[in-house]
Parts: structure tokens; sequence; C-alpha cells
């Protein structure tokens, strides 16, 4: 007599939309004190979305597994559905659309911009530098005690109010080419920093692709999970049935149980994996955790990609490399501002030429104007004697009305103006000049050593990149024959397992081996979709898959 499968437990617990269901196999306990469970996902094999189940399965009755012998299999069902894990989202990005929001919002590319746009005002300040200098200048205070009179140059003794305004400009003539190095060096700086930015570009589209390629390859190993574990399942609720009529012992439905666990657990995994590889990309964009978020399953050819017909050889992408790499366009360019940085140093050494000139004019309270006069007598200053007689000598005295000069009338009769040549000759500065010359011969040297070691590095580079991605071509297809292999090896063993012909574990062993296979594939296919973006990126192609 075979005793039914009875439910002695369900759960219905939802968490992150997680439905936990646990069946407990009455004959099996009885014969072993275990409880034998597992987790399986619901792949639509097993179970539909909430929104679509039928009314037995909203009661949490049974879930869909082969017919006849859904109330004799042991399952814990978790099912993540499409629209639990992001693909609900409205729209689905490309590989391209992921590079172009990464570019405009990315905080390491806005630095970039931010350095870009330092680089130009400097640039335009060098320029402008050219320009003759203008200044004005003022004053104004009061005066107090025996001082200088600004406008007469006489001493004084009373206080007294002044006001003084001036302009003052100066204008290089001739300084041995400084300022033209100068605004050469800050050209180049520009060129460079745009270099960096369009150079930081490519890393981060590159890091994009590999983010990218993680998500596609969590997704097809979930895939392969779920296919494993919908077989795993099927075998056990084909073993319960042979178990149930004689035809197998009780320890195979034990060990198909423990493998349907084990295949449980690894999907589990496989989401685990998929959904931080999705967050990985995420944060690479620099996307809201609250935005929806998902990207496009891409139809990719890889026999297309993998051949290598259409690849030049190393030394050719080396060369083009040389000639799209930004880096190497950035170090051209920091040695010719290292050149220029030295002609800067060698230019400090001769004289400079400049005319000056200055305007001015002031106010002061004690400048007055007469305004009338009057006669008030003869004061005596000596006396001077002819033939015996003695004559006093006197001075007219008069009185005077005066008034302060009005203060427009002393800017104009004030005004003063000076224009002259000024030459400045470098003599001994503590030989300053010299260092600097020195410390720029230094720099001029260390960049032409970064060049030399930036293209070493990118030939390497290259060449293994190159090698890393031929040896994977040979890892995918060979990946590809051990599958096509273990697959057929797996259809014998079910067919022989179904007749009794082997045991559990032989049958076990080889859906293991099946699984181990396909999996081997699927990371040698991306591995190698990787190496030769790793090409592509050395050649300047667009990151496209």
């Amino acid at each position: 007599m075979n005793p039914k499968v009875t439910e002695n437990l369900l759960l219905n617990l939802q968490p992150f939309n997680i439905t936990f269901r646990i069946f407990v196999t009455m004959k099996i306990f009885k014969r072993a004190p275990l409880l034998l469970l597992s987790i399986i996902f619901s792949a639509p094999v097993f179970s539909q979305s909430h929104t679509n189940k039928s009314p037995s399965q909203k009661a949490g009755v049974k879930s869909a597994l082969p017919a006849g012998n859904s109330d004799q299999t042991f399952a814990l069902a978790s099912p993540f559905t499409a629209s639990d894990d992001n693909t609900s989202s409205s729209s689905k990005w490309s590989l391209q659309q992921c590079i172009r929001y990464a570019m405009d919002h990315n905080l390491q590319v806005a630095a970039s911009v931010l350095n870009e746009r330092l680089s130009r005002l400097v640039l335009q300040q060098s320029k402008s530098s050219q320009l003759p200098s203008l200044n004005a200048d003022g004053s104004i205070g009061e005066s107090y005690g025996r001082s200088i009179d600004p406008t007469s140059n006489q001493f004084v003794t009373k206080g007294f109010m002044y006001n003084s305004f001036g302009l003052t400009s100066q204008a290089l003539l001739f300084g041995w080419f400084q300022r033209k190095h100068q605004i050469e060096q800050n050209q180049l700086e520009v060129q460079a920093a745009n270099a960096s930015y369009e150079q930081l570009k490519d890393d981060i589209s590159l890091n994009i692709a590999t983010g990218f390629l993680r998500v596609l390859l969590a997704r097809e190993t979930v895939k392969i999970n779920e296919g494993q574990v919908i077989l795993a399942n099927q075998q056990y609720a084909q073993t319960v049935k042979f178990a149930e009529a004689g035809k197998l012992p009780e320890l195979n439905v034990a060990q198909m149980m423990s493998q349907l666990a084990t295949d449980s657990s690894n999907l589990v995994s496989a989401k685990a994996d998929e959904r931080i590889a999705l967050l990985q990309l995420r944060a690479l964009l620099n996307v809201d955790l609250d935005k929806d978020f998902d990207i496009q399953m891409p139809d990719i050819n890889i026999a297309e990609l993998s051949s290598f017909n259409a690849l030049p050889a190393p030394e050719g992408i080396y060369t083009i490399a040389l000639k799209n790499q930004y880096r190497m366009k950035y170090d051209e360019l920091k040695l010719e501002s290292a050149k220029k940085t030295l002609a800067i140093s060698k230019s400090a050494q001769y004289p400079q030429l400049s005319l000056i000139g200055s305007l001015g004019t002031n106010f002061s309270s004690v400048t007055k104007d007469i305004i009338g006069q009057n006669y008030v007598g003869e004061a005596p200053i000596g006396t001077i004697s002819y033939d015996s007689i003695t004559l006093p000598v006197t001075r007219s005295m008069y009185s005077y009305s005066t008034r302060t000069r009005n203060v427009f009338n002393q800017y104009g009769d004030n005004i003063r103006a000076n224009i002259g040549i000024s030459l400045n000759v470098p003599i001994l500065n503590g030989l300053s000049t010299h260092y600097t010359i020195e410390k720029a011969r230094i720099g001029l040297m260390s960049q032409q050593i970064t060049i030399e070691s930036d293209q070493q590095k990118l030939k390497q580079d290259i060449y293994k990149a190159y090698e890393d991605a031929k040896a994977s071509s040979q890892k995918y297809y060979a990946a590809k024959r051990a599958q096509e292999a273990s697959e057929r090896a797996l259809d014998f063993a079910s067919k022989r397992y179904e007749i009794g012909m082997i045991n559990t574990f032989e049958y076990t062993s080889t859906l293991n081996s099946f699984h181990s296979a396909s999996s081997s594939v699927l990371s040698s296919k991306y591995d190698l979709i990787f190496k030769l973006k790793v090409l592509d990126y050395y050649m300047g192609n667009p990151l496209k898959l």
C-alpha cells in the first residue's frame, strides 16, 4: 500500500515577493528521521506571478509540476518573477544608452569637465596678459600739524583736507617671447585636458561594458540554473514514482531530493549574483536607487565576434592604438608643454623692456584765490642814510579777501603726466633662474620617460589582450564541444535511469557534469566577448553588442 504524501505545513510568506511552500514526504519521513526540503524558484514551469495565479494556486495548494505527481512532489517554492526582478520597467537600456547616461551623470566625467574649463580659463588669462595694464587710484583725507601742502609743496601748520586721483599704465614692449611661450603652453594644456577627458570617457565606457556583460552573464546563469531545477524536479517526481512502484530503493529518492536542494541553492545564488551585478552597473551609471532600471538582452552573434580574421595582428593594433588612444595623445601634449616650460624658464634670463605712463591730479583745502584787497598803511622795514640824512624805508600793507579755490579748477590746474621706458635687466637673483631652468629640463626628461613607459606598457597590454582573446576563443569552442558531449551523455543517462539501468548517483553525476559544462560555456562566452571589447577599446572602435 502506497500512502499518499500529506501536506503537513504550508507557509505563504511574502517579504520581497517571495513565497515559501514546505511539503513533507511522510513516507520518507517514516523511514528516516530527516526533514527533506528544497528551495525552488518559480520559473514559469512551477508557478505564475501573483497576478496570474489560478484559484487553486492562490490558495497555495500545489505547484505546476508534471501531471499526476504534483501531490507527491516535495518543494519549497520561492517565485522571483520577472516583475520582481526589475524587469518590469517601462524601458530597458541598451549598452549604448548606458554609456550615454554615464557620460552625462558620472562624477568623474563631471570633474574632468571642470578641469578642462579651468585650463581654458588659464589660457584666456594668459592671452589677456598681453594687453597693457591700466590702474586707477584715489585718496581723500584730513592732515593735521606741520605737513606739506600737496598742491604748493609748501610747509603748512594748520589742518587741511586733501584729495588726489591718478591713472597708471604699463605695457610690455619686449620680454624675450616669455608671454608667447606661456600662451602656447596653456594652449597645449587645454588640449591635454581634453585628451584626458576623452580618455576618461573611453575608460568609463569599457567599465560600463564590463558591468553590462556581468549582468548578462548573471542572467544567463540564472536561466541555466532554472532549467537545472526544472530537470531535477522532474527527475525527482519520476524517482518518487519508481520508488512507490518498487523499481528503485528509497535511497534514490533521498539522493534526488539532495540534488534538487543543491540545484535550488545554486539558483538562489545565481539570482543574488544577478541582482548584485545590476546594482553594480547602476552604481557605475550613478542611477538613483529608486529609479526603475533594467538592461536589454542583446542578440549576440558570438560567431561574428570571435572571428579573428577581421582583426589585425597585435603590431597593427598597437600602431592603431598609438594614433587613437587619448592617453598617448595626452602624453605627447604634456611633452610639448614641458618643452614650453623650459623655454619660459630660459626667457627669464633676458631683459624686459616696458612702456610706462601715469596721469594724476589733486586738491587741497589750503589753496586760496584772492578776491579783493585794502590798503592799511605803511610798515617800516629799515632806514637809509644819505649826506648825513637818515630816511626811513617802509613797505605798504594790504588786507586780502580770499576763498578756497574751486575743486574742479584745482583738478584742472594740478594735472600731472609722465611717460617713459623701463628696462629690467636680471643680474643676480640668488641663481633662481638657473635652478628654474634645470628643474624644467628634469621635468622634460621625466615626461619623455613617461611616454616611453606608457608606450611600452600599451604594447605589452595589447599583445596580452590579443593572446587572451585568442585563448578565450579556443576555450569557448572547447567548452561548446564539451557541453554538446555532456548533453548527449545526459540524454543517454536519462533514458537509462528511467528504465533502471543506472542508479541515482550515476545519473546525478552526469547531470552535474552537464550543468558544469553549461556554466563553463557561459563564462567562456562572456569572457571572450569582454576580451574582444578590450581590443575594440585599444583600436578606438565604439563599444557595442
